[in-house]
């Protein structure tokens, strides 16, 4: 307190000056209206100024908030669309048989409801080797396993191919070694995405027949010939094509729905029917 009192002491004279500085201004701007208009004017401009930086910091700081909202949201919804995709039936029955129960021609909820999502934030994430990996802050503890699905709010991301109790490892679909059954939208085709290493926005759709029709913009989903991903989920959308003359399928670019280079949060699919049918699909034929 002393040092403050010896400070006002010392340059009591400067202080002085400024105090009758910002009187004789505020006396100007009070008694003048021309000035008094001028002040006010600049005075609300910068005050807007400053005011839209503040709310700009403001909502940047709000970013991370409001993105995990939203990506609570998407999950939410994601199970929503699982659910009608299952629930739609597959073939349209004109009438019921006599003798039978109506019932039977009923979407099975069951199976409906056998998808469920979660949330996960990705912390590391590679797109320039041929074999590339994300990392997400979800483990064994949140119920993460090898082999789960793993989709974007925008298309497929990959497969979970290893875990630790808080993070795990997610193969992604720009790997070489990657494949995720797939069909086009319009027509119904079956195809298979694999990435070829090369273009990270570019994947290849193969196995798909000569006879069929492909055209540029036509969508790629998942199809339902897999147990890692729902169906429908956004692959990609056809950009060019071509069919050499002895070439029994075509060769397709499909551009990635998925952006990988701003990954922030993703969706894990637990399949609850999955390992009941992968069990089934190994048991030998004779």
């Amino acid at each position: 307190m002393q040092q403050l009192f010896q400070f006002l002491y010392r340059y009591r004279a400067f202080l002085l000056f400024i105090l009758l500085e910002v009187v004789s201004l505020w006396l100007v701007v009070e008694n003048n209206p021309y000035q008094s208009a001028a002040y006010f004017s600049s005075a609300n401009q910068y005050a807007a100024k400053i005011l839209t930086v503040s709310n700009t910091v403001t909502e940047f700081l709000d970013l991370r908030e409001v993105n995990a909202d939203l990506a609570t949201e998407n999950r939410r919804l994601h199970v929503q669309l699982a659910q009608i995709q299952l629930e739609r039936p597959v073939i349209q029955v004109a009438s019921v048989p006599a003798g039978l129960d109506s019932s039977v021609y009923r979407p099975d909820r069951t199976v409906a409801s056998r998808f469920d999502f979660r949330v996960a934030k990705v912390i590391n994430n590679s797109t320039e080797r041929f074999k590339n990996y994300l990392t997400i802050d979800k483990g064994r503890l949140d119920g993460i396993r090898p082999g789960m699905g793993v989709i974007s709010a925008t298309g497929v991301v990959g497969k979970v191919s290893a875990c630790t109790e808080h993070f795990s490892k997610i193969t992604s679909l720009l790997h070489t070694e990657m494949q995720v059954s797939s069909r086009v939208k319009r027509n119904g085709v079956y195809g298979t995405a694999k990435w070829p290493g090369t273009d990270p926005g570019i994947i290849s759709l193969i196995y798909v027949p000569r006879h069929q029709s492909v055209s540029p913009g036509d969508t790629v989903l998942t199809s339902d010939y897999n147990a890692t991903f729902t169906p429908g989920v956004m692959v990609g959308v056809v950009k060019a094509f071509r069919l050499k003359p002895e070439d029994t399928y075509y060769e397709i670019d499909v551009a990635v729905a998925t952006n990988f280079s701003s990954l922030a949060y993703v969706y894990v699919i637990e399949n609850r029917l999955q390992a009941e049918q992968q069990a089934l699909e190994q048991i030998p034929t004779n």
